[in-house]
């Protein structure tokens, strides 16, 4: 993977569009470059912006970019910026691509969402367009995720010594990240628990098998003779009551047949009383059907009569509508008469308004043509103003623009001529003179400060040594004392412990004389008086055995104190002798330091014993030096800008005068917003009056045509139809409207009637249908025996059979479920036979590789990973020193070097100093890098880690192995770095400037 060319926007310090081609022009020719600038110019910036466009993330924060972060951590987006893009263009085995991360602000302020962009180069085709997608498919083509990316490709600050200072547990954890190499983890987890999932799936199979019981042969053959003794009898008893069923069906069919004739009896009666109500609709029917046939002239006669009453309302409405029409016509030519500020024809209505409308565009279009170029010029003065505001120079656009164009313009004239500078060219080589001198000057005043600092530690230190020796020579002295005190104590001891132990041999003619009592004899000496009793065993006793304690426990304490003295004593000389040790080594280093003042000195004319005040106050002069040709470049640059703008001014008062002129003429003719919409309104009103007002007339002459042939039509219906009624004996039109039914009333009385008739000839149907099957069912009844005693005797049998089946039934199942049983065990067996050689599989893989966490195969993976690793570091260490080599053993947490100058001895690596601890970090990153190369071709490496920290000579055998790395493998390798010899070595460099803005600027030479 290949790094080719970065773009980018806003980022960080560096304001505007910048460019960096790495595979072309100088930096593509060289291959070795370093990145250089002051502190905070922006250097780590430069990867920041791979990082971002390729996985949302940067190194100096441990988390994925989103809106919130850049607001709360006041990162990626330059300050007082609106917008900021980072593209980088990579190459994966012979492919070109393009991965794009933009975000911008919206108008109210807030960060829009981010959008990020990934396009295949060779064929334009954009491959994948949002931000998770964007960051899967750059790991997918890449072969990196981002850790591995940082670990392989970019040498983060911060990230550089992480590795080889980590303990084993988090070392595993980053190897693990770094080589994508978690699956093994979850291998070694899913292994465990699938151990664990079959182990309790052999038990749970036990269980269920034991939980199945079958039947003893015996038994099932007693359940089988039951069961073949019982089916017979069940026939026979399924017989009768087959037989006893027949009898009670029959006798319930009399009943219900008996019963029935009772309510069709019954339905006799209810109908004969219906027939009898019916009676005067059937006669109001009868007259219906006779005059019906004069329903079709009475509904005419009765339609013509309404249809005359609503042309009578219609021709009224019209008349008012016309009255309506005519007065809105009138206002209307009112309204027109005051937009156009005079009397008009009405007869001319629509030529003359859209006449005047013509007059008002052209009026308005001249107007917003002088308003345009007044505008465009405007534009032109706001970007004009805009560009110098970015040169330091701010103008207020007002009427006074020109006076102070005049003013900047004078200003601009005397510095240059102060300076005695006029061209570009020569501000920035005055200016890399002193950026070379600042250069100088920063490292003096570091050195000096550096200086100044190791000369302390030296004094400190020689005070410390002399106060160490003094404190030997105490302890010492002290110890030879209290050895002293030791051999005189020890004598003392001894004795008061032989007495103690005297006593205690005679501790049981002591006891017994404790016990004697004046007055009675002693039964050794025949005494009756005993002046010693009281007294060996109050006073001698105590005595002897506090002397005895008091006297061990000083000699106890002596002791403990001797020891400390000595551990304490060896720990002093152990102690100053380190310290002899760092003193050399510090004043060698002090007198490297010393020298290289004196050099910087020399370069700079500067005295080696000045104060540091002075040295910083000359560094500040030189910056605010740089600082004002700086703003002499943006000067010169401002000047053509601004004689570009004293013009557009001009012209800009011009049109500014015109348009105020074209403004007051609309003014005169037309004073309101929208003459179009006037005009339209006006129009459309007038024409669709004068339509509405002629249908309207024409609507009524058609309605008083058809009033007068209505009239007549009515006339001739009513002479025909009053003749015909008179003949029935009816006199008016009403009284035949009353008696003629509704049609829908008239088709129900029909039904009702029809339904009578219908409902008769059933009920005689019925009645004979009923007689004639209760005579046949009396022939076949057998009244031997009633209907109670049959249902008695038939639930008596049904209980039996009922009985027997259940008992069948139960005897069979038994059998039924003992032969299932004997099947389930089978196949449980072969399960289980099947889940325990599954389990010893699962079980001698977990005590391989599985553990609950995952740990176990994981810190194995990773301990051959390490083992691989190290072999790769060893050989780039190789070239930096042939004192050291990394290595690592199961019985220590961190890693070790062996030291070849002292014997092979191994120590940890923490105990390396500043400069050897680099040496090993960066040895062990190309190991890395070399060994993520078996997998991905890498052909880009940037370094952002402690040059400074090593000494000349090692920093020269650092240089000197990173151009061997660039020739042999070709690769091309950027180093950001502080350290002048670095800068001076390496031809080609990407110089980062500081602006007068505070923003930075990319030179690359």
């Amino acid at each position: 993977m290949k790094i080719c060319k970065i773009k980018f926007e806003n980022i960080h310090a560096l304001k505007g569009v910048h460019t960096i081609d790495f595979e072309n022009g100088i930096l593509g020719e060289a291959g070795l470059f370093v990145i250089t600038g002051a502190t905070g110019t922006g250097k780590s910036t430069l990867l920041d912006v791979i990082t971002l466009a390729l996985y949302n993330k940067i190194p100096r924060i441990d988390k994925a970019i989103t809106e919130s972060v850049i607001e709360n951590e006041g990162v990626i987006l330059t300050k007082n910026a609106s917008d900021c893009y980072a593209e980088v263009i990579y190459e994966v085995r012979g492919v070109k691509y393009l991965s794009s991360w933009s975000i911008r602000r919206t108008r109210t302020g807030t960060l829009d969402k981010r959008k990020q962009e990934l396009v295949n180069l060779d064929t334009g085709k954009i491959l994948v367009s949002t931000v998770q997608e964007v960051v899967s498919e750059n790991e997918r083509i890449i072969g990196l995720n981002y850790n591995q990316f940082v670990q392989s490709m970019i040498l983060a600050q911060g990230q550089f010594s992480k590795l080889l200072l980590a303990k084993k547990d988090d070392r595993n954890a980053l190897l693990e990240e770094i080589t994508g190499s978690s699956i093994y983890r979850k291998i070694g987890r899913a292994v465990f628990y699938r151990y664990k999932g079959t182990d309790e799936a052999v038990k749970t199979q036990k269980i269920k098998m034991g939980e199945t019981v079958l039947l003893d042969p015996e038994v099932v053959k007693e359940i089988q003779v039951d069961i073949d003794t019982r089916k017979p009898l069940l026939k026979l008893k399924e017989v009768e009551h087959d037989t006893l069923s027949k009898k009670k069906i029959l006798k319930e069919s009399i009943l219900k047949n008996l019963k029935l004739q009772q309510n069709n009896a019954a339905k006799w009666l209810d109908f004969l009383k219906r027939k009898e109500a019916f009676l005067p609709q059937e006669k109001q029917l009868a007259v219906h059907n006779e005059l019906v046939v004069f329903k079709d002239q009475m509904l005419v006669l009765m339609q013509t009569q309404k249809t005359i009453v609503a042309v009578e309302e219609q021709i009224a409405s019209s008349n008012s509508k016309v009255a309506d029409q005519i007065t809105v016509k009138n206002n209307l030519v009112v309204l027109a008469n005051e937009l156009l500020k005079r009397e008009i024809d009405p007869l001319q209505f629509e030529v003359e308004v859209n006449s005047f409308r013509s007059q008002v565009l052209d009026l308005e279009q001249k107007e917003k043509d002088c308003y345009a170029k007044a505008q465009q010029e405007s534009q032109r003065i706001q970007d004009r103003n805009a560009e110098l505001k970015s040169y330091g120079i701010i103008l207020t656009v007002n009427e006074t623009l020109e006076e102070q164009i005049s003013k900047e313009l004078s200003k601009i004239d005397a510095l240059i001529q102060q300076k005695a500078i006029s061209s570009i060219d020569a501000v920035r080589n005055e200016k890399d003179i002193l950026t070379k001198r600042i250069i100088i000057a920063n490292a003096l005043v570091g050195d000096k400060k550096l200086f100044d600092e190791r000369r302390k530690a030296i004094v400190d230190l020689k005070v410390k040594i002399e106060s160490q020796e003094k404190e030997i020579i105490a302890l010492t002295t002290q110890q030879k004392e209290q050895q002293s005190f030791i051999e005189a104590l020890v004598p003392k001891v001894e004795k008061v412990k032989g007495e103690f132990e005297l006593w205690q041999q005679r501790k049981s003619l002591d006891d017994h004389r404790h016990d004697l009592k004046d007055g009675q004899p002693c039964p050794l000496c025949g005494s009756e008086k005993h002046p010693f009793a009281e007294e060996a065993s109050q006073i001698l006793v105590k005595t002897l055995e506090e002397n005895y304690k008091e006297l061990t426990s000083k000699l106890e304490v002596l002791q403990k104190v001797v020891l400390e003295n000595k551990f304490k004593c060896e720990n002093v000389i152990e102690s100053t002798n380190k310290d002899q040790q760092s003193l050399q080594l510090k004043l060698i280093d002090f007198q490297t330091l010393e020298l290289k003042i004196e050099e910087g000195c020399a370069k700079l004319s500067w005295k080696a014993n000045e104060a540091l005040q002075i040295w910083e106050q000359n560094t500040l002069a030189l910056s605010k030096e740089v600082a004002e040709l700086d703003q002499l470049e943006n000067f010169i640059k401002a000047k053509k800008v601004l004689e570009n703008l004293n013009n557009l001014f001009v012209d800009y008062l011009v049109y500014k005068r015109d348009y105020s002129l074209a403004k007051a003429d609309l003014a005169k003719v037309y004073d309101r917003k929208d003459i179009t919409a006037e005009v339209s309104k006006l129009s459309n009103g007038f024409s669709a009056c004068s339509s509405t007002l002629k249908n309207l007339q024409e609507q009524l002459a058609v309605s008083l045509e058809s009033l007068k042939e209505f009239t007549v039509e009515q006339a001739k219906i009513q002479v025909v139809l009053i003749h015909q009624l008179e003949e029935r004996g009816i006199a008016t039109v009403e009284e035949l409207r009353s008696k003629i039914v509704d049609e829908n009333e008239a088709a129900q009385l029909r039904a009702n009637l029809q339904g009578l008739t219908e409902h008769e000839i059933k009920l005689k149907s019925n009645k004979d249908a009923i007689e004639k099957a209760l005579n046949e069912e009396q022939k076949l009844d057998d009244t031997s025996e009633t209907l109670d005693e049959l249902l008695v005797e038939l639930n008596k049998i049904s209980v039996e059979i009922e009985a027997t089946k259940k008992h069948i039934w139960e005897q069979d199942n038994k059998i039924t479920l003992n032969n299932l049983n004997k099947e389930k065990l089978k196949e449980s067996q072969v399960m289980l036979d099947a889940l325990q050689k599954e389990s010893a599989l699962w079980e001698q893989m977990n005590a391989l590789i599985g553990d609950a966490n995952g740990k176990k195969f994981s810190n194995f993976v990773q301990d051959l990973t390490l083992k691989q690793l190290l072999e790769y570091g060893n050989q780039r260490l190789i070239g930096f020193s042939d004192r050291y080599l990394l290595d690592s053993s199961s019985d220590y947490d961190g890693l070790r070097v062996i030291d070849t100058y002292m014997g092979n001895t191994k120590r940890s690596v923490s105990s390396l100093s500043g400069g050897e601890t680099f040496k090993l970090s960066l040895a062990l990153a190309f190991g890395l890098s070399d060994l993520a190369a078996r997998n991905v071709s890498i052909e880009s490496l940037f370094i952002d880690e402690g040059f400074g920290s090593l000494d000349p000579e090692s920093l020269d055998q650092a240089i000197s192995i990173l151009e061997n790395m660039q020739h042999e493998s070709n690769k091309s390798i950027g180093i950001i770095s502080h350290v002048g010899e670095l800068k001076d070595r390496i031809g080609s460099k990407i110089k980062l400037v500081r602006t007068a803005a505070g923003y930075s600027t990319i030179e690359i030479e």
